[in-house]
């Protein structure tokens, strides 16, 4: 190996053909706790069984997509969408003009983790443990 680089011949041009953006809805969800709030809404709030009941949430959506949770029920395995307004607790400051409002899961009953969207994951922002997160 002589160690030379070998250049292309002039005028052949190779194509570089762009990626095509996946879809994510047809991913499942991805949990983050990344953007969690500290204070009342926090995990380190919740007890031994609401901690339980998040994980277990987590593991009966894994083998949905976001297309398919989308269709669910509210108060079951799928989510409804809240405004940004309706949130009490203070809204951290890199959360955008743009996002017009958040996404609610249920984790345990009817207790909401409320959070948004990126892609595929979802962050976690607050648990809402008694209810007074927002108005139900």
């Amino acid at each position: 190996m002589s160690g030379r680089i070998k250049r292309d011949k002039p005028g052949k041009r190779k194509t570089v053909k762009a990626q095509e953006k996946p879809n994510y809805d047809n991913f499942p969800p991805v949990f983050s706790l990344q953007k969690l709030q500290a204070g009342k809404y926090c995990l380190s709030s919740l007890n031994q069984e609401h901690k339980a009941m998040f994980a277990d949430a987590m593991f009966r959506r894994e083998s949905l997509t976001w297309n398919e949770i989308k269709q669910l029920g509210r108060h079951g395995l799928g989510t409804e969408k809240i405004a940004k307004h309706r949130i009490r607790a203070p809204i951290p400051k890199f959360i955008t003009d743009d996002l017009d409002g958040f996404i609610v899961f249920r984790y345990h009953g009817k207790n909401p983790m409320v959070g948004y969207r990126q892609k595929d994951i979802f962050y976690v922002l607050w648990f809402d443990l008694d209810f007074t997160l927002y108005g139900h």
